[in-house]
């Protein structure tokens, strides 16, 4: 990641934050935007440096009925899975992101089914979008799109 981009450990915390309900309101000097976050993905920021950082979730057991299902239309037709409300929930919290903070540097991080998530919005206007054992294989990759695959997941 060329040395400008998270440390392997402010990944992790961030991708746990993105699973728990009660998320820890600071990680490091990162700011959870509780407006912004929902179920599906949290928002944190850091005012000092004009960072955000956009964690998404795989499959979680909230609601893993539904879950299951937007792997499943993934599985059948990854275009389609643009249509899912978990995809749609994520678009419109980094729209609402790039717009609230919109002078700021933005790094996607992402793990599991949410890996796709960070494949389609990733764009020029962020700095690097970071695919935890992502639930794909062959997308084609940007330039700042980076995949971290690790042992012991079952992805």
């Amino acid at each position: 990641m060329k040395g400008r981009g998270l440390k392997p450990t402010e990944i992790k915390d961030f991708l746990e934050a993105s699973y728990q309900e009660n998320s820890p309101t600071q990680i490091n000097d990162y700011a959870l935007d509780e407006e912004l976050s929902n179920l599906y993905g949290k928002v944190y920021v850091n005012e000092k440096l004009k960072k955000v950082i956009l964690a998404f979730r795989g499959t979680g057991m909230e609601n893993l009925g539904t879950d299951w299902i937007n792997n499943l239309v993934f599985l059948a037709n990854s275009s389609a899975y643009k249509l899912t409300p978990r995809f749609r929930t994520a678009l419109k919290m980094y729209s609402l992101a790039m717009k609230k903070y919109e002078s700021y540097k933005f790094e996607l991080v992402s793990h599991s089914q949410s890996g796709i998530i960070t494949n389609y919005l990733c764009s020029s206007k962020v700095q690097n979008c970071i695919a935890v054992n992502p639930a794909y294989k062959n997308a084609t990759l940007k330039s700042n799109e980076y995949i971290i695959r690790s042992t012991g997941d079952l992805v």
